[in-house]
């Protein structure tokens, strides 16, 4: 079994399988080249006419369509920031505080029932709990 980190398990998945990961792959690589566009065609642009900054950018505000380039810009930064933000939450998770373990001494004292009959329920697989017309617990029945 080659070492290598990169599970390749295509050859489990069925055809329309395989062809819906290839097309959303497909779909994801073209939404994010299409993202690059304005700059990939203004750097373009710059490079065969040896334009300056100014006029590299009035040519792409001019031509793109309102605002093209600049919801391009953000989707990019916002994309890359989110993707950033995501890799620091682990590290950013709250600190668990230490809880009080009840004890079945405690819970016997809460609900005013014996030990014996806290442990039975516990035990059971199947038990019936008792309440009164106030809702408050008065008893466990064990049934199996």
């Amino acid at each position: 079994m080659p070492d290598n980190l990169i599970i390749n398990a295509r050859h489990h998945l069925r055809w329309h399988q395989r062809l819906l990961s290839n097309a959303s792959t497909a779909a994801a690589w073209a939404g994010w080249l299409y993202l690059w566009r304005p700059i990939v065609n203004g750097a373009n642009w710059l490079t065969s006419w040896g334009a300056s900054y100014q006029q590299l950018l009035a040519k792409t505000l001019s031509t793109g369509s309102s605002g093209s380039l600049e919801n391009s810009v953000v989707a990019l930064l916002g994309t890359s920031g989110t993707l950033l933000l995501w890799s620091q939450l682990p590290s950013r998770k709250p600190k668990a505080t230490a809880h009080q373990q009840e004890t079945l001494e405690s819970y016997a004292n809460h609900f005013g029932m014996g030990e014996q009959q806290i442990l039975a329920g516990r035990s059971a697989s199947v038990c019936v709990v008792h309440h009164d017309s106030h809702g408050k617990i008065i008893g466990i029945e064990p049934k199996a």
